[in-house]
């Protein structure tokens, strides 16, 4: 069977979620302290996001800005005010309803982490011609929008994992 192109990319965008999904700081022998996720710092960007568009950051829209379910976001929100990186406020509209912002230490942890990965992707692309550099860039972010145009249809592919589920049976 021929290897196709989205087999490779396929193959790569693994190993790159591997790499970018490990907890951004380990834990050390004797520190009680929880290593911050990538999770943390994806809520922080999607809130600080949200913000300069919107007045109030919900739960609801860290959720769309994120493609994930309510439930989700609500967890992954609770685990970044936890942390610290996000602060949740009183509506001054509705006493009810709490909004979201970034606190200083999540905005200072989002700067660190997004220096350090944009350092760390110059270092693997130094030895590339400017060219191939800008040629990737270009086509890394058409490949990103075309992700975002046309997502996954997570419904099929549960119909897929059950049915390879019963193909054993």
């Amino acid at each position: 069977m021929a290897t196709t192109a989205g087999a490779t990319i396929d193959v790569a965008l693994f190993r790159l979620r591997r790499i970018w999904a490990r907890p951004l700081r380990t834990r050390k022998l004797g520190d009680s302290a929880r290593p911050v996720q990538l999770s943390n710092v994806m809520v922080v960007r999607a809130v600080r996001e949200l913000g300069a568009e919107i007045p109030e950051v919900t739960v609801g829209a860290v959720a769309e800005h994120l493609d994930v379910d309510p439930s989700t976001a609500s967890r992954l929100v609770n685990d970044a005010v936890c942390a610290g990186f996000v602060e949740r406020r009183e509506s001054p509209t509705d006493a009810r309803r709490a909004w979201l912002a970034p606190s200083d230490m999540g905005l200072r942890v989002l700067s660190a982490v997004t220096r350090h990965r944009r350092a760390h992707l110059d270092t693997l692309l130094a030895d590339w011609p400017v060219s191939d550099r800008e040629q990737f860039a270009r086509l890394l972010t058409r490949f990103a929008e075309a992700q975002a145009a046309r997502p996954v249809d997570l419904g099929r592919l549960d119909e897929v994992i059950a049915e390879a589920m019963a193909e054993g049976e």
